[in-house]
């Protein structure tokens, strides 16, 4: 199969109706994206002062996003408070734009290859690994946090694996840096269980399960 045609068949994968809508962001005013992200709840629409407890206006600034959150009193309580419209977000502490952010993370969820990404977005190939690491890491903290069902049972057949996580480029999955989470799925249920655990002895691995 030709260069092109892998090409155009990735661009099938990947859906290329909802990247063009991505695409369209991109090249859409900074106020547009932030507007399109809040409204998908992925940005905060409002901010508090921490200083005078008064709700902070989204003020056009000189920076990547193109607005912040501020707040500037003058007199008695004076203070010129900003805040990034990306703090505790999906897009927090990354140096990409918000919609880059936005294709990279639909590309991953699509499973799409590094290769395809790095030519489409013209980014850098450790810059596709590490974002898909972080992606990765993201689902496995959500899994343990919400794994509390047990599973298996007579007759049940449970298989089970384990990989090691750790903290990457902007300090994500810290929940578990640098260890080893051990997992499950039931077969014919596809119940499922994930826990962090501080090593694999077979001491270790018999009390979780």
């Amino acid at each position: 199969m030709s260069c092109r045609v892998k090409h155009r068949a990735f661009e099938c994968q990947a859906g290329m109706f909802d990247l063009e809508f991505l695409y369209g962001l991109k090249k859409g005013s900074k106020k547009e994206v932030i507007a399109w992200c809040m409204s998908m709840d992925m940005i905060a629409k409002e901010y508090v002062c921490p200083t005078c407890g008064e709700k902070m206006v989204l003020t056009e600034i000189d920076c990547s996003d193109g607005y912040a959150w501020v707040c500037r009193k003058f007199g008695v309580n004076e203070h010129h408070i900003k805040r990034t419209v990306r703090k505790g977000s999906w897009f927090s502490e990354s140096k990409l734009t918000m919609p880059e952010v936005l294709i990279l993370t639909y590309l991953w969820v699509k499973k799409t290859p590094n290769e395809w990404i790095t030519d489409e977005m013209n980014v850098s190939e450790p810059t596709v690994i590490d974002w898909k690491s972080f992606c990765r890491e993201v689902c496995v903290d959500m899994l343990v946090k919400d794994s509390k069902e047990k599973i298996g049972g007579v007759g049940m057949i449970v298989e089970i694996d384990e990989s090691k996580f750790g903290k990457r480029k902007y300090n994500r999955g810290k929940r578990v840096d640098g260890k080893w989470v051990f997992g499950g799925v039931e077969r014919g249920s596809k119940r499922s269980f994930f826990c962090v655990v501080e090593d694999r002895t077979a001491e270790t691995l018999i009390v979780i399960t």
